[in-house]
């Protein structure tokens, strides 16, 4: 088992943030997302609380020597729920992969809370556990780590692509992905 953790900070305020959420993919940094479809959502009328569940579809990231051993597709479907709070302008995010979940799992939460210090600026709280239920327990070391090396590579592209949205980049003028 591998944890990942990144605790960054957005210089947009909540409200700013928080309506920014749906509109997180598609942008230039992100370009293996090629679809996202709403399952659901709603609100509950008692809380207001906003809940969004989507399917992300991106092109495989997995390394090439697990790719090859295991002769995997070049999809991978990602299942997110996000519950918006307006009451107190947070979020909670929380995904799992639903592609190759036999050879690893990696399930994320994370958080968008107005920031302790600073409450006209965003804290971003990622947490995501990853576990290899792989027989063989020298491979399944060797998942988690690969799958940790890649969530530590995407951080900083992640950040970079949220920001761009937020800073109002033009979605209409990305080219659409598509599958080789």
């Amino acid at each position: 088992m591998k944890v990942f953790q990144n605790d960054i900070t957005f210089d947009f305020t909540p409200a700013q943030t928080l309506s920014a959420l749906h509109r997180k993919y598609p942008n230039p940094y992100a370009t293996h997302v090629y679809s996202v479809d709403t399952i659901d959502r709603s609100v509950d009328p008692d809380t207001g609380i906003l809940r969004s569940e989507r399917l992300i579809g991106v092109q495989q990231g997995a390394p090439k020597w697990i790719t090859k051993l295991f002769h995997l597709p070049p999809t991978a479907y990602v299942r997110e729920v996000v519950f918006v709070d307006p009451s107190n302008t947070s979020a909670t995010m929380m995904s799992v992969n639903l592609s190759l979940a036999q050879y690893v799992s990696c399930l994320e939460l994370i958080n968008y809370l107005p920031s302790s210090t600073n409450p006209s600026i965003t804290e971003f709280k990622q947490r995501a556990l990853l576990i290899s239920g792989f027989p063989t327990r020298m491979i399944a070391r060797r998942i988690e780590q690969a799958s940790l090396d890649r969530f530590k590579s995407n951080a900083g592209i992640g950040k970079k692509g949220f920001e761009w949205v937020l800073q109002g980049g033009d979605q209409a003028s990305l080219p659409r992905p598509t599958l080789d």
